[in-house]
This record gives structure tokens, sequence and C-alpha cells, in this order.
């Protein structure tokens, strides 16, 4: 007599979400909790609108999302998958609309690289979004204090001593850094960790123990999991290649294309048409480089962020959707790399 198949054995698993509830108002930062009585739990996954937003893999399952300044309704989906993901539950709630215009996204700030003999003021550039001219509020000359995340590809692909170099990478690099930033880290193949803050003392290259390459990339997941409405520069180290992701190019750009994330990348490979296009809308920049290269391509990299104006107005848009940004100049200064739009939720 044949085994019975593993999906007969398997008990039906119930989850339900803890919060939010069905038909509550959701604005801003927002915690996503579910629980489940499913065991051997693979990861819990958290969509919004269809997207992933958020993965928890141990008890209590939450993430945080930001919903931002949205009036609309949304679909919140929980996904359980256990038993070495033969097997999965869902639920599913609606959020209810908080009424029914769209709202300005008021405060743009645009990261600015720029070639001048002299210092850049707001007489030397205009601002124009869709077409209409803004008025620039201020051009900053000192960065602004930033969260640093070093998002780390440790994918099979970065064996042979990448993951290594990225590790040391990121040791050279944090020593850039201003008083008032702060420093996290997190690891992704096809699965990704939690952040892990890295204090002034600790050091990178120290995890290289507890890490080794292995399976496959979900980069553009990885990616979506470092956006929050703090203001972010994400350095991603990778060979550039996505085989796993769940969420689309499209989809994942429209999450990270805000305001106050900007994203650049050094890559050990070929870069993959998301990275480019995540550092062009952002006003990043990406650069390819070698085991050998990488911990002087970093160096260069912090000091050319450093060195970055930040251009600020408000906005007279009132459109949802995605506003292109365009910075033009005055003879004698010359805008090497510029934010090129974002999407106003």
């Amino acid at each position: 007599m044949a085994a019975p198949a593993l999906a007969s054995l398997l008990l039906v698993a119930s989850v339900r979400f803890l919060q939010p509830l069905e038909g509550a108002q959701v604005i801003g930062v927002t915690t996503l909790e579910a629980a489940t009585d499913a065991t051997e739990v693979d990861r819990v996954e958290f969509f919004v609108d269809k997207t992933l937003v958020g993965v928890a893999r141990k008890p209590p399952y939450r993430v945080s999302y930001d919903f931002g300044t949205s009036l609309q309704p949304h679909t919140i989906l929980v996904r359980v998958r256990s038993h070495g993901f033969q097997q999965e539950e869902v639920a599913e709630l609606h959020t209810a609309a908080l009424g029914g215009e769209s709202i300005t996204v008021n405060l743009i700030e645009v990261p600015l690289r720029v070639r001048a003999k002299g210092a850049v003021t707001a007489k030397d550039l205009t601002v124009v979004e869709d077409g209409v001219r803004q008025t620039i509020s201020d051009v900053i000359t000192e960065r602004p204090s930033s969260r640093f995340v070093f998002l780390v590809d440790r994918s099979q692909s970065m064996n042979e001593g990448k993951l290594a170099a990225a590790l040391e990478a990121i040791d050279v690099g944090r020593e850039l850094l201003r008083p008032g930033d702060t420093a996290q880290i997190i690891f992704f193949n096809h699965n990704f960790g939690q952040l892990q803050d890295l204090p002034p003392a600790s050091r990178a290259s120290a995890l290289l123990g507890t890490v080794e390459p292995s399976g496959g990339t979900s980069l553009r997941d990885a990616v979506v999991s470092t956006v929050t409405r703090e203001r972010t520069i994400t350095i991603v180290l990778t060979d550039g290649t996505d085989r796993n992701s769940e969420i689309s190019d499209e989809a994942a750009l429209r999450r990270i294309s805000g305001t106050n994330n900007v994203f650049f990348a050094l890559v050990f490979d070929r870069p993959s048409r998301f990275l480019e296009s995540a550092a062009q809308n952002s006003g990043g920049e990406v650069r390819t480089v070698f085991a050998a290269s990488v911990s002087a391509a970093m160096r260069d990299l912090i000091d050319d962020i450093n060195g970055r104006y930040t251009l600020t107005y408000q906005s007279s848009g009132t459109k949802k959707g995605w506003r292109a940004i365009r910075i033009t100049s005055r003879s004698g200064v010359k805008v090497l790399n510029a934010r090129k739009g974002y999407f106003a939720e």
C-alpha cells in the first residue's frame, strides 16, 4: 500500500491578524502582526496591496510598514509558510479610507552631485517638477545626518572572497561617517535577515565567521525592506543577479522611490537594470568593483556622498503617482547627478 502524500498528513492551521483589525484606519508607520497555530513555520510574509513589505521568521510574527500620508484603503495579506514550504495559510483584511482627497508631498529633498568652482546657492539652480517650476527652499552644503544601511549579498555567488571583501569595505566606509550618522547591516540570499545595528566600536568583518555564502538571491525583496520614513542611505554590495525575489521590478521601484531614501550599489558583476533604476530615481549611483578594489571604491563612494549638496523645495504638485524632477544650472555650475523623481501616494 502506497504511503500517503505528505500534504495529506499536514493538519490545516489557522492564521489571524492581531493588528491592525478589519476596517481600521491606518496612516504612517504601523505594526502588522499575525498569529498562527501552524508548526514548523518557515516564514510569515506580509503584503500590502499585493506588494511584499516584510517577512518574520520567529514569533511574535510582526513587521513595521510605513503607510505614509495615503488616505486610501488598503488590502493587507499575511501568508504563513510551514513544513519546508509545503504548506501555507493565508489571511486577509481591508483597512478603511481616511477620506477622498489626495495629499501633496510637501518638503522634497534632492541630493545633488555638483561640479562648481565656488559654493552653490539656490540662485545657481532651477527645479522643475512635472513641467512646473518649483521654488527652492534651501541648498544645504553640509550633508544632513543619515541612517546608513549596508545591504550585503550572502548568496552562493558571493564566495571566493567577495563576501569577506565586502565586509572589510564596510569597515573602511564607516570610518568616514559623520557624527550623528547611524549604521546598520542586513544580509540576504534567497531570504533576507533582520537589520543589525553596527555600533561605532564594532566591525562588520567580525561577522564573517557567522555568515557563509549560500543559497540564491532575493535582491529586490531585500532592498524594499530597508525603506523607512527616516533619511536613509542604502549601500548594496552584491554580484547584481536576482533570481528569487517575489516583488517585481516595477512594484519595488514604486515602493523605494520616495523622498527620504537614496540607493547606491557596489556590484561585483554587471549591475541589474533594477539597481540602475533604483539609483537613478533616488539620486544614487552604481559602481562596478572587484574583491581587490571594493574597499577603495567604498572609500571613494562615502567621500562622494559626504560631498553632496541637498536641495529642498516645497512641491506644488497635487497628483498621485510618479513626479519627475529636472534640475538645471547656470553657466559655471554642472549638476552631475540628482534625484530623477519620486512617487507621491
